[in-house]
């Protein structure tokens, strides 16, 4: 059942990484849906940024990691991952999907701050089961391992015999406990799109410890650099938000 070839449904090639991308967007719409309406936003509006979501992600994660093989000479060529059926980076997903995101949000007049605070939890259980995706199609493994819960992918994206971290499922459980976090946080969060910066970057700097990314700058991968800098500007953000109310309340009090 694992494996990077694509199986067919009425004639067309799906591969398991498309299934993850696609399910975990439906979970994402249908949990910012029942969100929208504590920003005092329809919550029929989720289905409107979905599609924007969507395409903007998956053409951001395949151009980044596109991107990166011009950098990286004698693994997959930009074609090859523009066309074959793995090689999407997060942080590209992330970036264009949420761009994507803005522009329509700011289009229809929506606060751009409501509609962030609101997506923060769709964001990690969306990406919690795109990593599910990303493991039914034996991509994105880890480093070899003793552990007894290394696992093979004879017909992964590339293929391995040996034993490896099951890096995928890792980040899918960290970004699960983070979702479910993020929703109770919603009523009492000044930032909600900040802490989730901070826990998502903080995990994924910690999982790319066992992850076969090559080391870019110094000892850390490219991925772990984005990852701080998520997590330093998700920790701005709430310094921001924290100076911010206690400004407002020192006026009030005046």
């Amino acid at each position: 059942m694992i494996g990077a070839d694509p199986f067919h449904v009425l004639g067309v090639p799906i591969t398991w990484l498309g299934v993850g991308i696609f399910a975990g967007g439906l979970v994402g719409a249908r949990w910012l849906a029942r969100a929208l309406p504590r920003y005092g936003i329809e919550p029929s509006y989720a289905w409107r940024l979905f599609p924007w979501a969507i395409l903007g992600g998956c053409a951001g994660a395949k151009l980044w990691a596109a991107t990166e093989t011009l950098f990286t000479p004698g693994r997959a060529t930009f074609r090859d991952v523009v066309l074959g059926p793995s090689g999407a980076t997060f942080y590209g997903g992330l970036a264009l999907g949420a761009a994507a995101v803005v522009v329509r949000a700011w289009f229809d007049g929506k606060p751009l701050w409501a509609v962030s605070n609101a997506i923060a939890p769709s964001l990690a259980i969306g990406q919690a089961i795109g990593r599910l995706g990303c493991f039914l199609l034996g991509d994105d493994y880890g480093v070899p391992t003793s552990l007894p819960w290394g696992m093979a992918f004879p017909r992964g994206a590339p293929p391995t015999a040996e034993r490896v971290h099951p890096a995928q499922l890792y980040e899918a459980a960290w970004l699960l406990a983070c979702a479910l976090f993020l929703r109770q946080r919603m009523p009492h969060s000044r930032l909600l799109i900040a802490e989730y910066l901070v826990l998502q970057g903080a995990g994924r700097f910690a999982i790319e410890f066992v992850r076969t990314n090559p080391a870019t700058v110094g000892v850390f991968s490219t991925s772990q650099v984005i990852a701080l800098f998520c997590l330093a500007a998700g920790l701005v953000g709430l310094a921001a938000a924290q100076s911010l109310e206690s400004l407002v309340k020192g006026g009030e009090e005046t």
